[in-house]
């Protein structure tokens, strides 16, 4: 039949001190495309080992599809957002992320991506751990498991975009809230029924107290200081890290 979308299989694999724990899981599973996520290649602080070379090159001759996509991964926020990021965009694929080939912080960060997006989160057990400045940090595979996930519920898109909008325009009034959800059509001001309503803006001030602000309150996202006659909105470091991680949300928006 011409036409048909074969879902194909996607592979997220940070790319950290390790070469057979990548590229074995990768040719087991079949991979089509393979994502590796690879710290700044210019920085200075992140050691690229020679190995990388010799990792892309098995994938290569594995037909595997490969993708560089840059991502912090000894940062939690840059990871989970990168990997949430690309499991969003290849929704319509097999997605599994490899927890194993990265930092610690990588794999927490890729296992609360993999319970928000659905993607499926899989560990690779070593042979032998014996690693050094040029060597990986481990060498075989003894095992591959995929492992169990619960599902969380993402963020809702338009607290994103509050926090987004916020962020970049600090310190905004509630009423300049008002004004960027008109303009941007967020839910709390789209699916709120004026006809009929006397005062209008007096809803608006509500429905921004309970379907935004109480909510971004309450989970430290936001901070809200009063100076004579207005309330000025301010992001907390918990909200920029909120933002960072699912900021992937406002293309939904």
């Amino acid at each position: 039949m011409s036409g048909l979308q074969v879902p194909k299989r996607i592979h997220i694999i940070p790319l950290g001190y390790e070469e057979d724990r990548i590229v074995e899981p990768a040719i087991s599973y079949e991979a089509d495309i393979a994502l590796l996520l690879e710290p700044d290649p210019d920085s200075e602080e992140i050691h690229q080992p020679e190995y990388h070379e010799r990792v892309r090159a098995h994938l290569d001759d594995a037909g595997i599809e490969i993708e560089n996509v840059k991502c912090d991964i000894f940062n939690l926020y840059s990871s989970l957002g990168t990997i949430a990021e690309l499991a969003d965009e290849f929704r319509e694929h097999n997605v599994y992320v490899n927890l194993a080939s990265g930092s610690k912080v990588t794999a927490i960060g890729g296992m609360i991506a993999c319970m928000a997006t659905g993607a499926v989160p899989y560990y690779v057990r070593a042979e032998s751990y014996a690693g050094g400045d040029e060597n990986p940090v481990a060498t075989g595979v003894k095992g591959i498991e995929t492992l169990p996930k619960y599902h969380i519920e993402e963020p809702e898109p338009q607290h994103i975009s509050i926090l987004d909008y916020v962020s970049s325009q600090e310190p905004v009034t509630k009423h300049d809230l008002i004004d960027f959800g008109k303009r941007e059509e967020l839910p709390f001001i789209s699916r709120y029924d004026t006809d009929g309503v006397q005062n209008p803006d007096r809803g608006y001030y509500r429905r921004l107290n309970t379907q935004i602000i109480e909510p971004l309150l309450t989970r430290g996202f936001i901070d809200v200081e009063k100076h004579s006659k207005y309330q000025y909105v301010a992001v907390t470091d918990s909200g920029s890290n909120q933002l960072q991680a699912f900021r992937y949300l406002l293309n939904e928006q």
